[in-house]
């Protein structure tokens, strides 16, 4: 029996504040589009989902290609704007856990499975995960900075199978980057849709907090 859960980081145990794509919903609102932040989500998602390898400069992510996320937005990428939006600060300095990490994680690892943390992130994940007291938890931290590769490439999680075994799932937030990336690897994903960005999908196992994939657990154990 596997005795690992694989993990994401961002947005499914620590919250960013702003999250990644808020600045860009914001700017472009502010610039009077009529769009939704669940369009931004989508629309930065998809564009990521098709990276899978980060730039060297950004140690661990990439730059978004925000000439096709206006494209799925159905704005007109109009040069003076994405010049604009290079500028945005995605990435956060300011983080917390949800409320529903350490309650999960203590119930996991009760149960006796090993935590596996699979990341796109830079080196900052060890300074986060240090300073929300994550490390009494984590078994591994499998991040893209270290690797050269990023979720969804299968590479990134077949690194965690050959290290700790075929987890019992996959648990993240982004369809394209963690579901489908788990799914290529062989190993069964849980979609954590907090906000409701992806109630449109259908066939796919979600939930809507970290307790529930705790349900699932048990259900799988039962069965």
């Amino acid at each position: 029996m596997s005795k690992a859960i694989f993990v994401d980081m961002g947005e499914t145990l620590v919250s960013f504040i702003p999250k990644y794509h808020q600045p860009v919903y914001n700017f472009l609102r502010e610039r009077g589009y009529n769009i939704t932040e669940k369009q931004v989500f989508r629309a930065i998602a998809k564009q990521l989902g098709k990276v899978h390898f980060p730039d060297p400069i950004l140690g661990g992510l990439t730059e978004i290609d925000f000439k096709e996320v206006l494209y799925e937005l159905e704005i007109p990428p109009k040069k003076c704007l994405i010049e604009e939006m290079k500028e945005l600060k995605l990435l956060s300095d300011k983080w917390e856990l949800y409320e529903d990490v350490t309650p999960f994680l203590e119930e996991i690892k009760k149960l006796g499975y090993k935590v596996v943390m699979i990341t796109n992130s830079t080196r900052s994940v060890y300074k986060i995960v240090n300073d929300l007291g994550l490390s009494k938890y984590l078994d591994d931290i499998i991040a893209s900075c270290d690797l050269g590769i990023m979720k969804p490439h299968p590479r990134i999680f077949r690194i965690g199978i050959e290290k700790h075994g075929t987890p019992e799932f996959h648990v993240g937030d982004i369809y394209e980057i963690d579901y489908l990336g788990a799914l290529r690897a062989g190993i069964k994903p849980i979609l954590l849709d907090r906000f409701g960005f992806y109630e449109d999908l259908k066939n796919v196992t979600k939930v809507k907090n970290l307790l529930e994939v705790i349900k699932i657990l048990s259900t799988t154990k039962s069965n």
